[in-house]
Parts: C-alpha cells; structure tokens; sequence
C-alpha cells in the first residue's frame, strides 16, 4: 500500500471513530452503538486484511519477475 493508500484508510478509520463517538454523545442507545461500532469494526478489519493480502499476492507477483 503507498503512502497515499495509507492516508486514506487512516482518514476514513478517523471519521468512523469520530462519526461513532458523535452518535454515542447524541444517543442513549448503547446496546445497538456497541452492535453498529463492533460490525463497523469487522468490516475494516476485513478490509485491512483484503489490502494486505493483495499486497502479498503483489509482492510475490515481483519476486517472481525478478527471478
């Protein structure tokens, strides 16, 4: 991932936190925060996991072409 990539998923994972700390604040509902907040939390980590595997997958692809 560059750096740029990397800002990027930094930015976005800032705005969910501060988006969910805002709803927290406005809301009395923390059951469903803490349900909304730990699915929002898969999904990132899936997608770190996705990014990072097609950078393995990327990496190898490199490798392979120099050997």
């Amino acid at each position: 991932m560059n750096k740029t990539g990397s800002n990027l998923l930094f930015l976005a994972i800032g705005a969910a936190v501060g988006a969910a700390v805002g709803y927290v604040a406005a809301s009395d509902k923390k059951e469903e925060w803490l349900k909304d907040i730990n699915s929002l939390v898969d999904k990132v980590k899936g997608n770190v996991k996705h990014a990072a595997g097609r950078g393995r997958e990327k990496i190898d692809e490199l490798r392979n072409d120099v050997e």
